[in-house]
């Protein structure tokens, strides 16, 4: 299907593994361009921003930035504007800083503010930065931000951090789009179950891999499923869909 999204341009973060990796092909295979943001594994990244390239035969710029950092924000933008000189999309996917198997009493202050800035911060700066650009150019845009299925239902004890930086999110999603609908600027974001991806699900063989494994409906996702979804978020055809929690989780949540 042909999403009308050919020589669009869009900024993904974390865009190089995992669900962003998906997304990133998926978009690609559409004819967008693409600045995908990453943070580790600099030749990993570049081959895969290469492979794009090639396969598809789309633009895409890589940028080493730390999207929790302020000045390297700055430079995805600065990078942006000058390779394309513009900007239509813009997914929210990189998340961090998330403490693991902590219980919740035993989280610090430190610890609970990384993993708001991992997930929750830089999505704030980026949508307002985003949402002023798209204005300044007097345009219309689209946001795609990532939830969390353990922020509306979960059977994990120890993701109370991440957890609610996840809702958040959801909820700076719904007030976003109420504000900026009639300015032009399309928000959704979706809502990820158990997908396979670069992480923790990449062996499915581990013990905590196969107990997921026993809440799956379909079976495992993959990043390109949400990449689908999130492909037709980004297009004139989800126009009807302004600050929707899509639910991607497979049916784990009923």
């Amino acid at each position: 299907m042909d999403l009308g999204l050919r020589n669009k341009v869009a900024i993904i973060t974390g865009g190089t593994k995992g669900i962003g990796a998906g997304t990133a092909e998926v978009l690609a295979k559409e004819g967008c361009n693409l600045v995908l943001v990453f943070r580790s594994d600099e030749e990993g990244s570049q081959a895969f921003c290469n492979y794009l390239k090639e396969t598809y035969k789309v633009d895409v710029l890589p940028v080493n930035a730390d999207v929790t950092i302020a000045e390297q924000r700055d430079k995805v933008w600065e990078e942006c504007f000058q390779h394309y000189g513009t900007v239509d999309i813009l997914i929210n996917n990189a998340a961090g800083g998330s403490p693991r198997g902590i219980d919740f009493l035993d989280v610090t202050y430190e610890q609970w503010l990384a993993c708001m800035e991992g997930s929750l911060g830089h999505t704030f700066a980026m949508s307002q930065r985003f949402v002023k650009e798209i204005k300044k150019a007097n345009k219309t845009g689209h946001i795609v931000n990532l939830s969390a299925k353990a922020a509306i239902r979960s059977d994990s004890m120890d993701k109370i951090p991440y957890a609610t930086a996840k809702g958040a999110i959801a909820t700076l999603t719904k007030r976003m789009a109420h504000a900026y609908i009639e300015q032009g600027v399309w928000i959704n974001a979706i809502i990820p179950g158990y997908v396979i991806n670069n992480g923790v699900f990449k062996d499915q063989t581990n013990a905590y891999a196969q107990k997921k494994a026993g809440l799956l409906r379909i079976g495992w996702a993959l990043p390109e499923d949400m990449g689908n979804i999130i492909a037709f978020l980004c297009s004139d055809l989800s126009k009807q869909m302004i600050g929707v929690l899509v639910d991607t989780s497979g049916g784990t949540m009923f």
